[in-house]
Parts: structure tokens; sequence; C-alpha cells
């Protein structure tokens, strides 16, 4: 199984840490990098590299404010 790193990054452009995981495909490796995107609630965005190709980059969605619906 291909190997991918999953940067959880900071509006900034900073990540501060990172997470290698197995995936058969590109479409796992997107759903493992939202759930990790969900236990790091100070990045904005989370960058998926398998070796030298950046596979994706995605922001965080943010859902509708509860105290304006």
């Amino acid at each position: 199984m291909p190997l991918y790193t999953i940067y959880p990054t900071k509006s900034d452009g900073v990540a501060a840490t990172f997470e290698a995981r197995s995936c058969p495909t590109d479409r796992l490796a997107k759903a493992e990098a939202m759930l990790l995107l969900e236990q790091h609630p100070s990045a904005s965005h989370v960058v998926v590299w398998q070796g030298g190709r950046r596979v994706l980059t995605c922001a965080r969605v943010k859902g509708p404010d509860p105290l304006l619906a």
C-alpha cells in the first residue's frame, strides 16, 4: 500500500506535526486527512503528499454559525 504523509497546517503555512498513513487509494488518504484535520483545531487546512507528489490541499469546512441560525 502507498504511504501518504499528512500535514495539518495552520493559516500561516506552518505544520507543527505530520502523520504517515498507508492507504490503498488517494480517496482513502483524503478521508484519513479529514479525520486528522478534525483532531487539530488550530489547523486551517491539511496537505497530503505521497512521496514527491502532492495529492491534495483541503481547507477546513466551516458549518453554519449556530448563533446565527
